[in-house]
């Protein structure tokens, strides 16, 4: 592997080719980071600190140290892509001091590049001044060179109500429960090179004919140190969701939210009751419609905490048939197989790169789909 740091228009510097050892992992929801331990020298206190923007060949993100440890004559560097780092900027789409939330509508996918669109790049109104949030100068947030690149449109429109706050925070909750991988690339030959993506993997299961089926199993070798678990502890079939503050006293239904399939009845059901206590006037505008979409989309967040648990975990064996990159990436849809014969789809959420004295690694990571 070959490391490197760049400057704040992203060019390369200096490669950094004495490192002891480097793990590198690019994750599905954006959480991407790095290790790397050097040698501490002056010359590598003049290469890397706080704050660098660290690259690497072969990947497409970028990350920043964040933090350093001196410790028996070795520097050991720590650091988050740029995606997670945007925790340094905060949601806020208004001036008034009780608000607390921001809803927007739209399809999933989209809604993340919204999210990080009015809140991190230049030409927003919330931050070129269009739009009053109640803060001087928020010119000052905008990310240079930062902008869209493409965002996922599958899947129905939804309305979710954002929380003020730290953005990527906001942005990871509703990737995890749409399962929307999200990202900030760099390409050298875009413009901008810097851009947000939001995606979906493709289907390589058995169950569909497009893709050619990936399969890890301890038959074909890639498949090994397998763990096997099956609960439904926490699972629940249907949620109902209430705002006891009524605010308006608007008189509505339930949010609702089911598990898709086969109606569920007597002991197959299992239900769940949210309160949503922060529910307020101001988020639902007078509207019996707005209330019902808010406590829907609460409903919906209810179930995606509380699913069957049915999973095949091991570690997918680095020299095998499937090459990542070729085959399949992240985000992609895959099967595994257990040693009873069970086959769980899964999805590629972590491809981790390592090198140290004993040599380079390369493998994936995945989270099973109940």
């Amino acid at each position: 592997m070959e490391p490197f740091t760049m400057d704040r228009n992203f060019q390369k510097v200096d490669i950094i080719d004495d490192f002891g050892s480097l793990i590198w992992v690019e994750r599905y929801y954006g959480d991407s980071s790095v290790e790397m331990v050097v040698p501490a020298t002056q010359d590598m206190f003049q290469k890397i600190s706080l704050g660098t923007f660290l690259g690497l060949n072969n990947s497409d993100e970028i990350m920043i140290v964040e933090s350093m440890n001196i410790e028996e004559g070795n520097i050991k560097f720590s650091g988050i892509a740029l995606l997670p780092w945007m925790n340094n900027r905060f949601i806020r789409v208004s001036a008034a001091h009780e608000d607390r939330y921001w809803y927007i509508e739209g399809m999933a996918g989209w809604i993340l590049w919204d999210i990080i669109y009015n809140m991190c790049v230049a030409s927003s109104p919330y931050l070129n001044g269009t739009i009053n949030t109640g803060i001087v100068n928020p010119q000052k947030f905008a990310i240079p060179g930062l902008d869209l690149r493409s965002y996922d449109s599958s899947g129905p429109s939804v309305k979710v109500g954002v929380p003020y706050g730290p953005v990527y925070d906001a942005m990871r909750e509703i990737a995890t429960t749409y399962e929307i991988g999200m990202q900030i690339v760099f390409d050298v030959n875009e413009t901008p090179q810097l851009g947000f993506r939001s995606y979906k993997g493709l289907d390589r299961t058995s169950s569909q004919s497009d893709n050619a089926t990936i399969r890890f199993s301890p038959q074909m070798d890639s498949f090994a140190n397998i763990k096997e678990l099956q609960s439904q502890a926490a699972f629940k079939t249907d949620a109902y969701a209430f705002a006891p503050g009524n605010p308006d006293g608007l008189a509505t239904d339930a949010g609702v939210s089911s598990v898709s399939g086969t109606g569920y009845t007597g002991f197959d059901l299992r239900a769940l009751l949210v309160f949503a206590e922060d529910v307020t006037t101001d988020m639902v505008g007078g509207s019996s419609a707005n209330l019902v979409s808010i406590l829907n989309s609460r409903a919906v967040d209810a179930l995606s905490n509380n699913k069957f648990v049915k999973a095949v975990d091991g570690e997918i064996v680095p020299d095998n048939q499937f090459k990542y990159g070729v085959h399949y990436n992240l985000g992609d849809v895959i099967e595994v197989q257990g040693n009873t014969g069970v086959v769980q789809n899964a999805r590629i959420t972590e491809y981790i790169r390592s090198e140290d004295s004993s040599g380079e690694k390369a493998y994936p990571t995945v989270s099973m789909i109940s």
